[in-house]
């Protein structure tokens, strides 16, 4: 039954009061870079209302002639390569951590933990330093193996809360159907694991994505990605400012539709655990 009582109707009315206030401090800034993505140059800093109509396509195709779209695409190389490498590692590792009888579970969730929230700049010293010895700056599976560092741990961590809520029944009674341990896992735990599996790849690959400070240390011209190009705009007595809202723009339009599919799977495998 509906509660319809005036007590409750001022409590819906407060929370969507404050639903829509979060809402707005979320989207003003996201519609003002697009807003900047077409002003004229010399219009970004007059008040909209003063200059409506000082707009121009130009800001796209200015940042189509910089290296921004090849530092786009090293985005996306040095992300996936990072997110398969991870998965092809940490999905196994979450399933062992999960099913396995091991004495050292608890020792492992803190160093997964601990590896998951320690900051970047605790391993870019020494891996800068092993780089520079292995001729690793500049190349992409040098700034693919740092990124793991980031992703492996979020695969793992992952994957062993998914690999948990699949019944030990399910993976015994294929061993007893005369199934080995690998089928077990591909055909048995993997697929019932699928939602979270989805989700952790996702979010490793979001987390390689949107990094800054590895790959401003490790890359140079060559292999520099699209947070790192943003830079370019940047100058000793200017700022290009429309380029950086069209680069802005070009880093999120990419991602969305995975953050829409990760919340899907994301939904999906906390519901598991419920009814886990």
């Amino acid at each position: 039954m509906i509660d319809n009582s005036p007590e409750f109707r001022v409590k819906r009315g407060i929370g969507l009061t404050l639903m829509l206030v979060l809402l707005a401090f979320a989207a003003v800034p996201t519609l003002w870079v697009l807003i900047l993505s077409f002003r004229a140059p010399m219009a970004i800093f007059q008040p909209i209302w003063e200059s409506p109509l000082a707009l121009t396509l130009d800001n796209f195709f200015k940042i189509t002639r910089s290296n921004f779209p090849s530092a786009l695409m090293n985005s996306f190389i040095t992300a996936g390569l990072s997110t398969a490498f991870a998965m092809i590692v940490g999905v196994p590792a979450g399933f062992a951590l999960a099913k396995a009888r091991l004495s050292g579970k608890f020792v492992a969730s803190w160093v997964l933990l601990l590896l998951r929230m320690a900051p970047p700049v605790g391993f870019v010293i020494p891996l800068f330093l092993l780089y520079v010895n292995a001729g690793l700056i500049d190349t992409y599976m040098g700034l693919v193996f740092a990124y793991m560092t980031l992703t492996l741990p979020l695969v793992t961590w992952s994957m062993w809360n998914s690999f948990a809520q699949v019944p030990d029944e399910l993976i015994e009674a294929a061993i007893m159907d005369d199934a080995n341990l690998m089928q077990a896992f591909l055909l048995i735990a993997l697929p019932a694991a699928r939602p979270g599996a989805v989700a952790a790849a996702i979010l490793a690959f979001l987390v390689a994505w949107n990094d800054f400070f590895y790959a401003l240390i490790i890359t140079r011209s060559g292999t520099a990605t699209a947070p790192v190009a943003v830079m370019n705009f940047i100058s000793y007595d200017s700022v290009d400012w429309a380029s950086i809202a069209v680069a802005s723009i070009a880093l999120t339009l990419p991602i969305l539709p995975l953050m829409a599919i990760a919340n899907r799977y994301i939904v999906q495998s906390l519901s598991g655990a419920v009814k886990g």
